[in-house]
């Protein structure tokens, strides 16, 4: 964690003690990462089932008919939500919780409402991510037996840019805390009051609902009886850290994982296409590399971004219904309010670029500072690049690619491929940091001062 970060710090890694032990003793009974089969499933496919179920060779008409259908890994792929803010939020409930499926590296989402005799049921929506445009695509289906259905989708559900945006990104809160998702807080249930209701409710779900309906096409996995999320029975102090084995029980971090490292080439595109970017794209970098004689925020630009995450992080925790804590663990904020430095340099850059910020997080809300994907890199000999890593990964790639000299300094790494994860594409930031005399020297000259001329 980075130097300086005081309790919180400290808090944080009691919390990956206390889970860690989970991973190290429920290591040997979870399950392999999921199948390639899953990260290869496209829009286009869904399509073509859609038009074409194989055992009828009719069109499939429920989500019933699909879901078999469906790669057995993407179906292993899921989070559930039992508190939506989505056009169907009123067919959706703790014994009925929406159903968001995904590929491992988050190219493509399914979600469904679950509950047969709500409106929304067999009303899929897909996301998926276009490569080539650095972008997110987003479909609706309303399949023939919704169409039979009495009730009609709401104008909201047909057009997705009014939650999602006109530059369309996902809608998903940072790690640690999801509010409305099982697994709300670190993809368990904390023994604290509100994680006991949480749990209760999700294991009635499980011997409920879950072995009916459309719930009985998903693929639950072994290891622990709250599958697909972490077993909170195993949690105790001991251990440094989360073990990457646990991550099959983690639903929640691996699909943020994987949107943030899709979202943050969104990003990019658009700080490009700012009209400040091409001329200060080297200074930009610098900044955010924290070379030596770089643009920094100021006093009044970080107590700015303090204030404003103070403000998102208390709604958040009303979301989660207030501090959440246990025998153990204490959550009691956003983790990016230990880099109110970092989002300052973002938001500076974004200003310097000309650039407008406020649809960069995939948090719903405008303007909001959640960007923290969960995974514990973007530290190096004591200081502090969490947040800005994404932004100087995709900085430093473009440049290398247009400039070869710059080409040495970008170093990537998979940080999860021993676990066989796509996502987790980190920066050798010891190798970045060589970049800035090359930075500097292309840095503009500084205008006269009055005393000059």
């Amino acid at each position: 964690m980075p130097s300086g970060a005081g309790r919180r710090g400290i808090t944080w890694e009691l919390r990956l003690r206390a889970l860690a032990l989970l991973a190290a003793a429920a290591a040997a009974l979870l399950p392999s990462a999921p199948a390639a089969e899953g990260a290869s499933f496209s829009d286009a496919q869904l399509q073509a089932l859609l038009r074409n179920d194989p055992a009828t060779g009719r069109p499939v008409e429920s989500v019933a008919e699909l879901l078999p259908l469906l790669p057995r890994a993407l179906r292993a792929n899921f989070t559930l939500v039992y508190d939506s803010r989505s056009p169907f939020a009123a067919s959706i409930s703790p014994r009925r919780p929406r159903v968001i499926l995904f590929s491992d590296d988050g190219r493509f989402i399914l979600a469904f409402t679950g509950d047969a005799a709500a409106p929304g049921h067999d009303f899929i929506e897909t996301m998926s991510f276009d490569d080539l445009a650095a972008a997110f695509r987003v479909h609706a289906y309303m399949l023939p037996a919704a169409q039979r259905a009495p009730w009609r989708a709401p104008a909201q559900a047909a057009n997705c840019g009014s939650c999602h945006g006109a530059d369309v990104r996902p809608i998903y809160d940072s790690y640690p805390l999801w509010p409305g998702f099982y697994g709300q807080v670190l993809d368990t249930f904390l023994r604290d009051p509100a994680g006991r209701r949480e749990a209760q409710r999700y294991l009635a779900f499980l011997a409920g609902p879950a072995k009916t309906g459309v719930y009985r096409f998903l693929v639950y996995g072994r290891g622990s009886r709250f599958a697909p999320y972490l077993d909170p029975a195993h949690v105790r102090r001991g251990v440094v850290e989360v073990d990457g084995k646990a991550f099959p029980h983690m639903p929640n971090t691996r699909l943020g994982m994987a949107l943030t490292e899709l979202n943050r080439a969104r990003i990019y595109r658009q700080l490009a296409a700012a009209p400040g970017f091409r001329d200060h794209e080297k200074d930009l970098l610098a900044e955010l590399l924290d070379c030596p004689g770089a643009p920094r925020p100021s006093l009044a630009e970080l107590r700015g971004v303090q204030a404003d995450l103070a403000r998102e992080n208390a709604a958040r925790l009303r979301r989660l219904g207030g501090p959440i804590s246990d025998a153990d663990t204490t959550i009691d904020g956003m983790e990016e309010l230990k880099f109110v430095g970092g989002l300052a340099q973002i938001e500076d850059v974004a200003r310097r670029a000309g650039a407008d910020p406020s649809g960069w997080s995939m948090a719903l809300q405008p303007k909001s500072l959640a960007f923290y994907d969960g995974i514990l890199s973007g530290l190096y000999r004591g200081r502090d690049y969490y947040l800005k890593e994404d932004f100087i990964f995709e900085i430093l790639a473009h440049l290398s690619q247009r400039e070869p000299a710059f080409a040495p300094y970008f170093a990537p790494y998979q940080a999860y491929s021993d676990y066989g994860y796509p996502f987790g594409q980190r920066l050798d930031l010891g190798r970045a940091l060589k970049s800035c005399p090359l930075l500097n020297s292309a840095r503009p000259a500084p205008a006269p001062t009055l005393a000059a001329q």
